[in-house]
């Protein structure tokens, strides 16, 4: 039987926690999530992703207060970017978010607050459903996943 449970027992699942200059993190606590996402700022640590063991990931891009969110799953291929029906701020199409890694080119819909980002990393951590208020736009065709 010891056998057999072993055999049955879950795999145990890994979570890693990147950030720009800082030290990969596996299995992070719910603090050190929002805490990462929280003090994303210009001039220091800009983005940050979580993945969890399938190599499906969520990543942020940002600094206070706005940011940008975005997802990928591996099975199927899936790519996407947060956006809001009631955006805030009111940026129009093509204002950009400055990070570590680049401009980011942003629709007015897709600016999140970092609070906000805190609650998507969190809710994918538990792997649960994100906020309501959030919703997902594909990027396949333009990253020519389709």
């Amino acid at each position: 039987m010891v056998f057999l449970r072993k055999l049955i027992r879950p795999r145990s699942s890994t979570m890693l926690l990147e950030a720009e200059g800082q030290p990969l993190v596996q299995n992070p606590s719910e603090e050190q999530v929002r805490t990462v996402v929280l003090k994303l700022q210009r001039g220091g640590t800009s983005f940050a992703s979580l993945t969890d063991e399938a190599g499906d990931y969520i990543q942020v891009a940002g600094s206070r207060p706005w940011c940008v969110l975005e997802r990928r799953r591996f099975k199927p291929p899936q790519h996407e970017r947060a956006f809001q029906e009631t955006p805030t701020p009111k940026y129009k199409d093509g204002a950009k978010i400055m990070t570590g890694a680049g401009e980011i080119v942003l629709k007015h819909d897709e600016w999140f607050l970092l609070k906000d980002a805190a609650e998507v990393f969190v809710a994918f951590l538990h792997k649960n459903p994100t906020p309501a208020r959030v919703k997902w736009r594909s990027m396949n065709e333009m990253l020519g996943l389709t």
